[in-house]
């Protein structure tokens, strides 16, 4: 018994892997962005960068100007935002630095991020810009209500933001995002009784790096809805069973609330119905054998606009 215990304890020991020598700690630098961009915007610039995955402490903004600028591993910082400073803090946040360089001279921009244990991230891309004279804001906005869209248009600038003339002008950025090649926006997606604000900026150079205006002064507007439904058409009247039966063509304009229907025996003097009617049928049953009677139908919408009437038509119940 004593021999085989001993070599149980051999084979285990044989089985047994080899401990190697101690791996180093892992060591975790932040990840980094590659969607840096950079605006003109007048006479500074506009850095534009969200932030990678990960916990960020700091994010590291890099400039360096000159004749043939380069970053490089050893280049110092040019500004630094701190945790407390990145509000809203979530991954793809995206959030805008200005710089002033002054005019005059290629810069090239770099970003890097810190983590808690001050390790760096690798650069972000890099973007080289030279700042050139932009053109002045739009002036003298102003607007046309009608019914399925909001028209503002506006005067253009007539020189650069140093007065050089002509003025660079290859389109307009309205709202920061809709991009228009003449003095004119559409709005289509307003809505009727709800502030709309726009404003605009003239664009110098419509590719990367942008090269845009200050804002064009603000313009807020409060839409009202003044605008009645198509009047109802294709109307038809007969007698079935000594009741009058009418009928039309569907409205289907979205804020359509019904349809007010006139009738009776004096085509001058014909009288609306209490309450609007919100099918395109109606059943008139309170007519008298031998007489004849004429109707003329609205439409109205939930704001109360009605629109004309139609035409009259007429039936005489036999």
């Amino acid at each position: 018994m004593k021999s085989l215990t001993l070599c149980l304890s051999c084979l285990l020991l044989a089985s047994c892997a080899k401990v190697g020598d101690p791996l180093p700690p892992l060591v975790r630098h932040p990840e980094t962005v590659t969607n840096l961009k950079v605006v003109q915007v007048g006479d500074h610039f506009q850095i534009v960068f969200s932030l990678p995955p990960g916990e960020i402490e700091r994010v590291e903004i890099y400039r360096q100007c000159g004749i043939n600028p380069s970053l490089t591993e050893e280049a110092e910082a040019t500004a630094r935002l701190q945790r407390n400073q990145l509000s809203p803090y979530h991954e793809g946040t995206q959030f805008v630095f200005e710089d002033s360089p002054g005019l005059d001279q290629t810069c090239v921009y770099g970003l890097r991020f810190a983590n808690s244990q001050n390790r760096r991230s690798p650069f972000s891309n890099f973007v080289q810009t030279r700042p050139v004279p932009s053109a002045r804001p739009p002036t003298a906005l102003r607007y046309q209500v009608q019914q399925d869209q909001i028209v503002v248009n506006w005067d253009p600038p007539t020189e650069n933001v140093d007065g050089s003339q002509p003025p660079q002008i290859v389109g307009y950025l309205v709202n920061s995002k809709h991009r228009v090649s003449t003095a004119e926006y559409s709005d289509l997606e307003f809505r009727f009784e709800e502030v709309q604000s726009y404003r605009v900026q003239t664009m110098s150079r419509d590719s990367d790096p942008l090269i845009l205006s200050p804002f064009s002064h603000t313009l807020r507007i409060i839409p009202k809805d003044t605008f009645p439904p198509a009047t109802p058409h294709n109307i038809t009247a007969f007698v079935l069973e000594g009741r009058v039966q009418i009928f039309w063509d569907e409205n289907k304009e979205a804020d359509l609330e019904g349809y007010f229907l006139y009738s009776g025996t004096d085509t001058n003097d014909l009288q609306r119905s209490s309450s609007s009617i919100t099918i395109n049928r109606y059943v008139d049953e309170s007519v008298i054998p031998g007489q004849s009677y004429y109707y003329r139908l609205s439409a109205v919408d939930q704001v109360g606009n009605e629109s004309s009437k139609s035409e009259p038509v007429s039936v005489t119940v036999r």
